[in-house]
């Protein structure tokens, strides 16, 4: 589902969703699952949220207290933070998701099969309306953190697909996988 709604996203606004949104000041706003609201089921929300302000600023907060089931896996238990914020069982690529940014499938260079959009993390799950939920692939899941099943964990990668990576992946073949446009060759995976 949440792949439909990266591309759903797409085919709208011609690009992904930027990772974060920084304020005129340069403090992060929003995050790339709040943008996806809409295409997840979640317009009423989202058409809530002042975006003139910040995630956290006490006139939204209240709204990012909502589980969205999306953006939660079914099988691990933690949905909210100890302040009560919905949580993400999934952190997207910074790499893709950009600050700010907007970039498009033109822009993955390496194929859409060969690049990940976002991922299952399996600790340190950070509210969906966080704008710092964002990670490049090869170093969050190669620094030891759990993975959200046991032996790997489940992407996303550009052209839709869902992949289950094993822990073992060649860690040369996930840092590849984590670019959009690095030119790495990538043999089966």
């Amino acid at each position: 589902q949440l792949g439909l709604a990266m591309h759903n996203y797409h085919d709208t606004h011609r690009v992904f969703p930027p990772g974060e949104t920084l304020t005129v000041e340069g403090a992060p706003s929003q995050s790339w699952q709040t943008f996806l609201l809409p295409f997840v089921d979640q317009a009423v929300l989202y058409n809530q949220i002042d975006f003139d302000y910040a995630w956290d600023h006490p006139s939204n907060q209240a709204l990012f207290h909502q589980e969205i089931p999306t953006y939660l896996n079914p099988n691990i238990n933690v949905r909210v933070s100890p302040e009560g914020l919905g949580l993400s069982h999934y952190a997207g690529n910074q790499l893709v998701l950009k600050s700010n940014g907007e970039l498009g499938i033109r822009n993955i260079t390496d194929g859409t099969s060969n690049t990940i959009l976002a991922f299952e993390v399996g600790d340190n799950f950070k509210p969906w309306g966080d704008p710092t939920n964002t990670a490049v692939p090869a170093e969050r899941m190669n620094s030891g953190n759990k993975t959200a099943f046991r032996g790997g964990s489940h992407v996303l990668l550009g052209d839709g697909s869902v992949r289950f990576l094993s822990e073992n992946i060649d860690p040369a073949v996930l840092k590849a996988l984590s670019t959009p446009d690095g030119g790495e060759r990538i043999d089966e995976f």
